[in-house]
């Protein structure tokens, strides 16, 4: 497992078991982590016009 950059904050999520396979199985297929799966989902959440309305409207990046 690679260590942490300082920058890095670790959070941890709970998922039904049915998520947790699938997620398991599309790291696999990716040849990738499911870290980075959930990671890749996290920024496409943060890029949606909905949400990116809601930083902008906050001012959440300042």
């Amino acid at each position: 497992m690679a260590a942490r950059r300082q920058d890095q904050k670790q959070i941890k999520i709970t998922v039904n078991e049915d998520v947790y396979s699938l997620l398991k199985r599309l790291a696999g297929i990716k040849e990738s982590s499911m870290n980075k799966v959930i990671g890749e989902a996290i920024d496409i959440y943060l890029e949606s016009d909905t949400t990116r309305e809601l930083i902008d409207r906050h001012n959440l990046e300042d």
